[in-house]
């Protein structure tokens, strides 16, 4: 595991869920919630970590803020479609504050499943999880 990475929750397995945020409180809500769901967290704390975890832990799913030091969400997400194929499947959600129309049509492009805005709707963000990994389950 990467230097700085943050840790990762045991899980009833229903799903591997990549965390790709550089804010730790927010971090460890997310993992919080989604573990007490039954999924297996794995977080990051920028794009190049997040890179490396998706090998090693092959997610069902990724959420991802968009700016972050080292490499941003958008750049994580192309290198994602561009270089390995293998994960161009795995659903996509952005979570983050840039959440205007222009920010979205930014990455409109890179065809992410979702782009939710913080502060984040955990009922909102449960839905969409589970929409996205019920196309992948």
């Amino acid at each position: 595991m990467p230097s700085g990475s943050f840790s990762s929750f045991p899980s009833r397995s229903r799903g591997t869920i990549l965390v790709v945020e550089d804010e730790r409180d927010l971090v460890a809500l997310l993992q919080d919630e989604l573990s007490m769901q039954g999924y297996k967290v794995v977080a990051a704390e920028n794009g190049s970590e997040g890179l490396e975890l998706l090998q090693v832990h092959e997610p069902d799913l990724i959420i991802c803020d968009r700016m972050m030091p080292s490499m941003s969400g958008s750049e994580l997400l192309a290198r994602i479609r561009g270089v390995f194929p293998q994960y161009r499947d795995v659903p996509f959600i952005f979570l983050t504050a840039l959440n205007d129309q222009r920010d979205r049509d930014e990455v409109v492009d890179l065809k992410p499943y979702a782009y939710l805005g913080k502060p984040v709707d955990f009922d909102q963000l449960q839905k969409t999880v589970e929409g996205a990994l019920a196309t992948r389950l």
